[in-house]
């Protein structure tokens, strides 16, 4: 019996069987999967024929047999090189697989097509309830002369106060500032977009000066300006009937968002989802 272990140990068939188990063993540890001989891949003859089809058109003429299987061979590569990065689990912890995934998932879900016609009772109704989507903002037109820091250094203030005292005297611009990044006037401008480009300090006095004479100077990240408002809008909610296009559009949009927050609710219903705060989280 004994001489019989011993024979069996140094059978190199036994030794090819045991390297296999236990690489079959390791790799159902590391989660991989195990291939069970070789697998299939198969262009149906509609995808055949439709290339086909098309490089005849290009060509001009029937493609012989070689150069079809030549023209397929770049969709059985792509599909040979996709199983074996899914076989190595190369889509696990990629970012980029990963933003790609739920970009494609985002467009599967979302529901683009427009719903259903709105009643003018409905539209009227959105209309009255939703008055800061549809109001003209208040609007100014102003001209500004900007001095640069970075030119004037030390006098900077005193430049730009010598510069508005010109400027109500009568100076033309031109002959008082420096180049400005900006432009020089602006009109139906809102609110927003002067605070966004001159801060501020400048859009309150823009908004709120008496027209027709230099006001300032104000500080921007660029530097020193002076302003002149020549105009004023206030703000106004065009009647009904001039937008009613655009309310249909927005009504159809917040509908459209509602179908879309519904069912990522659904599709999230199915996963509890936990949270672990950190130990000093608040």
């Amino acid at each position: 019996m004994r001489a019989l272990v011993v024979k069996l140990l140094k059978d190199p068939l036994l030794h090819f069987l045991v390297i296999g188990v236990a690489l079959f063993a390791a790799s159902a540890w590391r989660g991989q999967a195990i291939r069970a001989g070789r697998e299939r891949i198969v262009l149906s003859a509609e995808q055949v024929t439709q290339a086909r089809d098309a490089a005849t058109a290009l060509k001009g003429r029937a493609l012989t047999r070689d150069e079809l299987a030549e023209l397929l061979e770049p969709n059985i590569r792509e599909e040979v090189l996709y199983r074996e990065a899914l076989a190595l689990k190369l889509d696990e912890n990629d970012d980029e697989v990963r933003r790609r995934l739920v970009e494609k998932m985002q467009y599967l879900t979302q529901d683009l097509a427009d719903p259903a016609p709105s009643s003018e009772t409905e539209l009227e109704a959105f209309y009255s309830a939703n008055p800061d989507r549809f109001a003209v903002p208040q609007l100014a037109a102003f001209e500004q002369v900007f001095f640069d820091p970075s030119a004037r250094g030390a006098t900077l203030d005193a430049d730009a106060a010598a510069g508005l005292a010109k400027l109500n005297a009568g100076a033309a611009p031109s002959e008082v500032g420096d180049r400005t990044p900006l432009r020089e006037q602006y009109t139906n401008a809102p609110r927003e977009q002067v605070a966004i480009l001159f801060g501020d300090a400048l859009a309150t006095a823009v908004f709120s000066a008496a027209t027709g004479a230099w006001v300032g100077p104000f500080r921007s990240d660029f530097g020193l300006h002076v302003v002149r408002v020549s105009a004023r809008t206030d703000r106004t909610l065009p009647p009904y009937a001039e937008i009613r296009d655009r309310v249909a559009a927005e009504l159809a949009a917040d509908r459209r968002r509602e179908r879309n927050d519904a069912e990522y609710a659904r599709l999230r219903s199915h996963y509890d989802v936990v949270i672990e705060w950190p130990a000093d989280e608040k």
